[in-house]
């Protein structure tokens, strides 16, 4: 069964089930009734790939992210796909695995797959990134990082303002020698930004920065441990508080203090950033700072949708706020005057 039987048993034109199918001119209510009859006796679906040259649109996003374990990935996902969903747009999703290699081999399938628009979850963004989207010429939306040096909007997290709220919070408990577990550059809104915002937060209280007190490792559940066991093996005095820049790394941290005779948060106060859940049902409960992913994943697909649209994003940068969630791995430090 193809358009042409349809046309033949519906006793029309192939471009009269063409407007029908598409809805894409006016037909007389009869003859739609007649065409939609037969539609329905003889099961005829239209090839959709067809449908998809003639409009030159195949409603569908590719969405490219550096890893699919994360729960905070997951939460913007689910914005992502719940707004997308709505709006009539299909998901392509492709995990690099933290790959350079890997993103620009899918930034390529994607321009293959003939999709209308990309949300790309960038980490280390570079001049092979700005030739590969140049040629592509397809609308991207970058998430999780500014949008400025591809010139592309963006949804991004105030990563720099929640690590320097957070450290404040800290040395307003009375904490001064706080130790700080991070991950590398690579990754530049949390390598960095959350890294110079502990660094603001010190030189706001007028604290001196202490090398030893700073760890750099990966996003890892064992960086935490590895982290935490360097901070409290230094010689000197011990820090009384722990800023991990990742909620992973916060939970691995309290572990390894409480399975090695410390205390949480009698003995050393744990505060992280990124909340998705498991942080208030750990033992103790997790202080943090938390974002809404959901509403990042939903802004970044209303943003793309407006590009493909034609209509240019405003503004073309969206700041999500944080929020503080103060839990029972922090107290105020003993004896300290606050």
């Amino acid at each position: 069964m193809n358009i042409k039987d349809v046309a033949r048993l519906s006793g029309v034109s192939i471009s009269t089930i063409s407007r029908v199918i598409n809805n894409s001119a006016y037909v007389s209510p009869e003859i739609k009734e007649r065409v939609e009859k037969v539609l329905t006796e003889t099961g005829y679906r239209p090839n959709s790939l067809a449908k998809e040259l003639l409009r030159n649109k195949t409603d569908t996003i590719g969405v490219m992210l550096p890893r699919i374990d994360l729960s905070t990935f997951a939460q913007t996902i689910d914005g992502i796909s719940s707004t997308l969903t709505e709006s009539g747009y299909n998901i392509l999703l492709a995990n690099t695995r933290d790959s350079q290699e890997e993103e620009l081999r899918y930034l390529t399938l994607f321009y293959e797959k003939r999709v209308d628009g990309i949300l790309y979850f960038a980490t280390d963004i570079n001049e092979r990134h700005l030739q590969a989207l140049s040629k592509l010429r397809i609308p991207v939306v970058i998430v999780g990082q500014s949008g400025s040096y591809l010139n592309c909007p963006a949804v991004r997290l105030d990563n720099f303002g929640a690590a320097r709220a957070m450290v404040n919070y800290l040395v307003s408990i009375g904490h001064r020698r706080i130790g700080f577990i991070g991950v590398s550059d690579h990754d530049h809104d949390i390598g960095t930004l959350r890294r110079e915002g502990y660094l603001a937060a010190l030189r706001d209280n007028g604290i001196p920065a202490d090398p030893e007190l700073m760890w750099i490792g990966d996003f890892e559940y064992p960086s935490g441990e590895r982290g935490a066991r360097r901070l409290m093996e230094l010689p000197g005095e011990r820090p009384t508080a722990v800023f991990c820049v990742t909620d992973r790394l916060s939970i691995s941290t309290s572990g390894w203090l409480n399975r090695n005779g410390y205390r949480v948060p009698e003995d050393v106060s744990v505060a992280c950033i990124d909340d998705p859940g498991l942080l208030s049902f750990c033992h103790p409960s997790v202080t943090t700072m938390s974002f809404d992913y959901m509403a990042a994943g939903s802004l970044a697909a209303k943003m793309i949708i407006e590009y493909i649209e034609g209509r240019v994003p405003e503004p073309s940068e969206i700041l999500l706020p944080y929020t503080i969630q103060i839990r029972d791995s922090t107290k105020p430090l003993e004896g300290a005057i606050i």
